[in-house]
């Protein structure tokens, strides 16, 4: 990888640094999910629906901290791919239940290695503790943005 040559103002400002190493976790992500035809937003969803299992399009959109009208155009493509289903909620006609289909898992555990594997790349200079640490720190960075 090349070595970034960036003016000493810009090298010494945390936020420019980390905003131009998510920009490349971005790229490798992209690229490797390129090659199952879905996007990071697919993979978070049907990520989200593994972890809750059945739920309304609501909770999902709120535990996914996602727009409610994005989440309906997300889950209309992935229905379009067979890979979830949405049914009208027994206990309020008005809401929607979305499951994952068994094709659905299939293609997540497909993206799943995509992703580990652009994540492995994005991490290599760094050995399992200073990962451990990496992500501790930003997950607490994180955490203080809401």
């Amino acid at each position: 990888m090349a070595v970034m040559i960036w003016p000493d103002r810009l090298a010494r400002l945390d936020a420019f640094v980390a905003w131009h190493a998510a920009q490349r976790a971005h790229r490798l992500l992209c690229d490797h999910l390129d090659t199952t035809g879905l996007r990071m937003q697919h993979y978070r969803v049907l990520a989200g629906m593994l972890e809750l299992g059945e739920c309304t399009q609501a909770e999902l959109s709120r535990a996914l901290e996602l727009d409610a009208g994005n989440l309906v155009l997300l889950l209309g493509e992935l229905e379009q791919r067979e890979a979830v289903t949405r049914t009208p909620d027994p206990a309020h006609r008005r809401r929607n239940l979305v499951r994952p289909t068994d094709l659905g898992r299939q293609m997540f555990s497909e993206m799943d290695k995509a992703v580990n594997q652009a994540n492995d790349l994005f991490l290599a200079p760094l050995d399992e503790a200073e990962r451990a640490q990496f992500r501790s720190m930003l997950t607490r960075l994180v955490g203080d943005a809401g």
